[in-house]
Parts: structure tokens; C-alpha cells; sequence
């Protein structure tokens, strides 16, 4: 491990973001019925009640170590803070984890960090897998400060990168580290596959340090085959873990897990130890060959007798999937769980990978407050829960960021006595913003959201504090820097040259940012404007988006999406996601079919980092159609995408004439339809849009 030498760490104030001081709520948000109906209503200004928070100046953590992504943040029982990032010289591949330590209390500017590297490969900057930070007691009454992040690495012949669990530990404060261990244990696969036994497919981890000693731990593990939900945990303060369990056996009801979204632990005091992910479900309710979130379909155009909905999954019937948290409760500390239980009935359908997981947290009373995003047309946004049973039945979920349509957000949760404060990036808003609501009694009710990072700029995956008194807060994020686009396209090599390689994924030029407030005051109110998001609709006019061609056809050309006279078949993917992998049969099939009459298919992958996995993942398909990579995730941001995959069709006009959310198999009979009738000369009907199912 690679460690510097003691030092204290100075922060980059960075004025332009809000100013420190009293802050009041500049986001359109819900709490209840009459604030969602405000938050719908198209207006250019409104008057908006705010809990004070007072915040400091911002400060860009990630200026000590050049650039920086996917912060975390712990809090130890003596007060100490522990924050997390991942950085690489020059934005470069090789990632090393930055972690600070400092006084509560202390100004910003004093810490001791220390640079920690493995010998497996560079640490992985993902913000919805993050490394994770947490505090144990020991036994002789000392501290130990554990560490949890993902190896990456590229193997020969394999499709997707492998990737290895690795955890460190710290009994000295963060002054000194030992050497990495591996906490997965399907050696078995990783030999088959010819893999060093570290690795697998192991991530969307989360790591919590309970109130007994006893370091938890979970993740998502594809060992045999799908998705599913793994744990471990150490009793000596992360020197030695138990063997691996599978929280839902094979073959059980929710054994299958959302092969993208984070998991979350908490424990009480008693040694009840909770888990929450997000289980994948089939949705009974719809019936066979339908196919839910699609729109622009022609009349008539349902599914034919001879179609096989979703046999990509190797199912012989139809499959759309519900996509809702559980929580599972174990009470022999991790030896073996419980039948999950749904924390609420969202009966989101979305075939696809929202990349959204739950938080939990205990509070000393024991009860579990639970809190998650869901993309449920309608009903879209951030809500919360708690459970006062140990997990066996929860109470009705409260909206704390809810409209029609909303993009992924990622919140988090912390609780100190009764307060229970909850922030996250408002996908609600165009540009999403972090934000905060408090609640002072326990979660009963919560106060109208805060802004913390600057309106405008595009803030994700924050993480949170609060200290012991539960009145001081302290969020860290991560922002891109405005030119990260431009940097990351100058340095994309022109794969046209035989003798070009692709790069390792880069760790980027990005910020993480910090603050702390004090919270309390009366309430205030402000003007504010409308900031709402809406997803592209069947209708609207594409934006314009352009982006060279990674591979397939056109390869090295810059391909416009909204082509005057063309009709363009966009997808919109990742090489992470599992449903966007298993339609690529789907669309190729679309692509030689539809070729000769002139249809385009772009497939658009929004994969961070690098685009050398994605050039792999084609190449192994042996995709003809046009790849095109976005690492900075524009087409998101001017197309309104909720999740992937997402495919649109585009006319010759640059209409959207039909999309679809979710795995395009069932849809095909729909999209056979539409790609027809805008194929059509001349006279293209106009587009039609079938209900949405909620």
C-alpha cells in the first residue's frame, strides 16, 4: 500500500458556489399533496417555504489530490471525520483512494491524509459504488477505521471487466494501513474462468460498522448467473471474514437483485442487523407480450401469437419486471437472513437498470428508517419510510422529492436522535442539484428542502454526516468540471489507426465538493423559479446530439442523431447494465432487417471512464450498428433519460416518433410498427401515443 507522509490538508474554497451563511429552499419539492401539485404546476416563479440551514463556503475537497470522484464520508464515536475519494494523477487511469481524518470541529483546512493504492490494479471511482468508510469499537476500547472499494481489471477473452472486493483497515486513526484482503470467496468461478481468485463480478457494495464491533458487509455477485445479494462480516475489526451467504436462496421468491443498484446495512443496538437492495420481481399484472413504458405505437400493434417476450432472458413466457426495495433482517449478525419484506408497493415496471439504490439507518430507539428513489411515472422521485417491528411491516412512504418524471436520484440517510436529515441530487430538476430536508421529530414530518450545491451545475451522489448532537450536517459530492466533456474527446484515440489502443478508464476531471451547516431558525421563503424535468416525449422535436463512432457501421465518423431526412433507432445503454446486454440481439436483428430501407441504429453508451469497454462489449457481440460512447452523459441530461436502456425512434423530420424504457423485447411487435410507418415516403403519419401503464 502506498501511503504519504502525515500532513495537514488545506481546501479550496470555491466562492461561486452558494455563499455561506442562511440558505433557503430554491428546488421545487414534495412533502406532501398540495407541495407535489406546486411542484408540477409550469410556473416562472413561486414563493417556497424553507427550514434554515446555515451553511459554510463550499470547498473543493479533491484539490489536494489533482481530481477526484465518488466521496464517502464516516463518523467515529470520538467525533473524528473520515472522508473518501478516489483520484489519479492527471485524471489518469491508475486510482488510488484519498482518505482524511480530522477533529470534529476542527477548520477545514486541518487533517492527516493518507494515499492508499493495491497491488491488484487501480481503485475503481464509481459513484453508485463507491468505496465505503465505517468505525468499530474494539474490544481493548480502540478505534478502528475500515475501508471497502473495488478492483477493476481487464482480462483477456473475457467480455466485461472482472472486479475484486477489497478491504483495508486502519488502528491507529488513518495514520497507518495494512495490507488489502479479499472478502468474496467464489474462488471456484474465478478458476474456471481463469482469474486470479480476487476477482469475479463482485460490486454495488456497502460496508457498516455496527454498535457490537462487528464490520458488515454486502454486494452484489453474479457466481451463478444472475444477480443476487451476497454478506460477510468480521468480528476482529476487518482481520478475518466469515464465509460468504446468499441472503435469498436460489430459486426463492426475490432472489433475483438489480444488477446495478447499490445495497445498504444498518444495525441496532441489539445485534438485529438490516440489509435493503433492490429486488427484481415479475410483474404478474401485465399481460402476455405487453409491454409496459412503451409510447408512440401505431393501433393495433400488439404483440403476435408467434412473438416470445423477453427470450433473451431465456424465459419461455412473457417477463416484464417490477423493480421495488426490500429489506431483509438477520438476527445471528449475518449468519443467515429472513424473508425480505417490500418496504412500499411503487409496482415500478422498468425492465433495466435504473442505477439507484436505498439508505438505511437505526436510530437509538431502534427503529429503521428506510429511504429510496423510484422512477414510477407519475409517481417519480425520492420517499421515505420507517419501521418500528424489526422490518416486518413499514409505514406509508412520505414523498420528499416527487413529480411525474424524475432521473435517478441517489439519497442518503442519517439519523441522531430525532433528527433524521436525507439528501440527495434532485432528479426532479433538469439539472440535478443536491439538496436536504430535515426532520426534527424522528421522521413524523420534514421540513422543505434545502439547496446545497449550486443551482445549475450538474451535482450527483452525495453523502452525509451529522454529527453527534444531530445539529451540525456535513455533505460531500461530486460535480464534473464544465470542460470534462471536451478533455474527454481529445483524449479518445482515433481507433481508425491499426496501431491505436484503448485506455484504461480514466478517473476524469472532476470535483468533490464539501460543506457543513448548523441547522435551525424559523422558517423563511424566497422566489424561485421553475426548473422542472421532463423526460423527450413521443412528438417533441430531438435535440441535437453528435458523437463519434466508437464501432460498427461508420465507424470513426461523428454521426448526427437527429439527421435531417434520416430515421435514426437511438438506444441508450451500458456495458453495466444487465437488460441493456441481453436486447443487443434484439436491435441487431432491427439493424440487418431494416438497413436496406434506410433505418439507422445508434446505440449510445453512457459508460464512464474510458471507452475501451465499451469497444470490447461490441466487438464480442459483433454489433454492426453504429456505437457511439458518452462518458460524460449528455444524451442523458437532453433527452430526459430516467434509466437504461431507453430506445427512441427519430423521423426524417427529427421527431421522436416512438421510445420505449426498459429491455425493447416485448416492445418489438411496437417498434416493428413504428420503424414501417416512418419508413414510409413522404407522407409520415403523425405519431400516436398509447396510454402508459403506472
Amino acid at each position: 500500500m502506498g501511503q504519504l507522509q502525515p500532513q495537514p490538508v488545506r481546501f479550496t474554497t470555491v466562492p461561486r458556489i452558494l455563499a455561506a451563511g442562511t440558505i433557503a429552499c430554491s428546488v421545487a419539492c414534495a412533502g406532501d399533496a398540495g407541495n407535489r401539485a406546486d411542484n408540477d404546476r409550469d410556473t416562472t416563479a413561486s414563493t417556497v417555504s424553507a427550514a434554515v440551514v446555515r451553511f459554510d463556503s463550499t470547498h473543493e475537497l479533491s484539490a489536494v489530490s489533482n481530481v477526484g470522484a465518488a466521496p464517502i464520508l464516516a463518523l467515529a464515536p470520538d467525533g473524528r471525520h473520515a472522508t473518501a475519494w478516489v483520484s489519479a494523477p492527471n485524471g489518469g487511469t491508475d486510482g488510488r483512494l484519498h482518505v482524511l481524518v480530522t477533529r470534529d470541529g476542527a477548520p477545514p483546512g486541518d487533517g492527516l491524509m493518507r494515499e492508499l493504492t493495491d497491488v491488484l490494479g487501480p481503485i475503481e471511482p464509481h459513484g453508485e459504488a463507491p468505496p465505503k468508510l465505517a468505525w468499530v469499537t474494539r474490544k481493548d476500547g480502540g478505534l478502528t477505521l475500515g475501508a471497502l472499494y473495488v478492483v477493476g481489471k481487464l482480462v483477456p477473452g473475457r467480455r466485461f471487466p472482472a472486479s475484486a472486493l477489497r478491504f483495508v483497515r486502519s488502528d491507529d486513526g488513518g495514520n497507518s494501513w495494512s495490507a488489502p484482503v479479499t472478502v468474496t470467496d467464489d474462488t471456484t468461478k474465478a478458476l474456471a474462468e481463469g482469474l486470479d481468485t480476487d476477482f469475479g463480478s463482485h460490486n454495488f457494495h456497502a460496508l457498516h460498522g455496527a454498535p457490537d464491533g462487528t464490520f458488515h458487509v454486502a454486494w452484489l455477485d453474479g457466481r451463478h448467473g444472475k444477480s443476487a445479494v451476497y454478506t460477510t462480516h468480521s468480528t476482529d475489526g476487518g482481520v478475518t471474514w466469515a464465509p460468504n451467504v446468499r441472503v435469498v436462496p436460489g430459486g426463492a421468491p426475490l432472489t433475483e437483485a438489480c444488477p446495478c443498484c447499490r445495497t445498504a446495512i444498518a444495525a441496532d443496538q441489539s445485534g438485529r442487523v438490516y440489509l435493503a437492495w433492490r429486488a427484481v420481481m415479475t410483474d404478474s399484472a401485465t399481460p402476455a407480450g405487453g409491454s409496459a413504458g412503451t409510447t408512440g405505437a401505431p393501433p393495433g400493434a400488439g404483440a403476435g401469437a408467434g412473438d416470445n417476450p423477453h427470450a433473451a432472458h431465456g424465459d419461455g413466457a412473457a417477463r416484464r419486471t417490477i423493480r421495488d426495495i426490500v429489506v431483509a433482517r438477520s438476527d445471528d449478525n449475518g449468519r443467515s437472513w429472513g424473508t425480505p419484506v417490500r418496504v412500499h408497493h411503487d409496482d415500478w415496471v422498468f425492465d433495466g437498470c435504473p442505477h439507484a439504490g436505498p439508505s438505511l439507518a437505526v436510530d437509538s430507539a431502534g427503529a429503521l428508517h428506510a429511504a429510496w428513489w423510484t422512477g414510477k411515472p407519475g409517481a417519480a422521485g425520492v420517499f421515505y419510510s420507517q419501521s418500528r417491528d424489526g422490518a416486518q411491516t413499514f409505514a406509508p412512504a412520505q414523498p420528499l422529492g416527487v413529480a411525474d418524471a424524475s432521473q435517478p436520484a441517489h439519497v442518503q440517510l442519517a439519523v441522531r436522535g430525532q433528527s433524521v436529515v436525507a439528501t440527495w441530487d434532485d432528479g426532479t430538476r433538469r439539472v440535478p442539484q443536491v439538496v436536504m430536508r430535515v426532520s426534527s421529530n424522528g421522521g413524523g414530518s420534514f421540513a422543505d428542502a434545502v439547496p446545497v450545491s449550486e443551482s445549475g451545475r450538474a451535482a450527483a451522489f452525495p453523502v452525509l454526516m451529522v454529527s453527534p448532537t444531530g445539529n451540525a450536517v456535513t455533505v460531500a459530492w461530486s460535480e464534473q468540471a464544465p470542460d470534462a466533456a471536451q478533455a474527454a474527446a481529445k483524449a479518445r484515440p482515433n481507433m481508425r489507426d491499426p496501431k491505436a489502443v484503448m485506455p484504461l478508464p480514466r478517473v476524469g476531471n472532476s470535483q468533490v465538493l464539501v460543506r457543513r451547516g448548523v441547522i435551525g431558525g424559523a422558517a423563511v421563503a424566497e422566489r424561485t423559479s421553475s426548473d422542472r424535468f421532463r423526460p423527450l416525449a413521443v412528438g417533441d422535436a430531438a435535440p441535437a446530439y453528435a458523437g463519434a463512432v466508437l464501432t460498427g457501421a461508420g465507424v470513426g465518423d461523428t454521426v448526427q442523431l437527429a439527421a435531417n431526412g434520416q430515421v435514426t433507432l437511438v438506444n441508450i445503454w451500458a456495458t453495466w447494465c444487465t437488460s441493456c446486454k441481453e436486447e443487443m440481439a434484439d436491435l441487431q436483428a432491427l439493424f440487418e432487417r431494416y438497413r436496406p430501407s434506410g433505418l439507422r441504429v445508434v446505440a449510445v453508451s453512457v459508460d464512464q471512464g474510458g471507452p475501451a469497454k465499451v469497444q470490447r462489449f461490441a466487438q464480442a457481440e459483433r454489433l454492426g450498428f453504429s456505437v457511439v460512447h458518452d462518458p460524460a452523459g449528455t444524451i442523458q441530461a437532453r433527452y430526459g433519460v430516467v434509466g437504461v436502456p431507453e430506445t427512441l425512434l427519430i423521423d426524417r423530420a427529427g421527431v421522436v416518433r416512438w421510445k420505449t424504457a426498459g429491455n425493447i423485447h416485448g416492445a418489438l411487435p411496437a417498434a416493428r410498427a413504428a420503424i414501417d410507418a416512418a419508413l414510409q415516403p413522404a407522407l409520415a403519419m403523425r405519431p400516436t401515443v398509447s396510454p402508459q401503464r403506472p
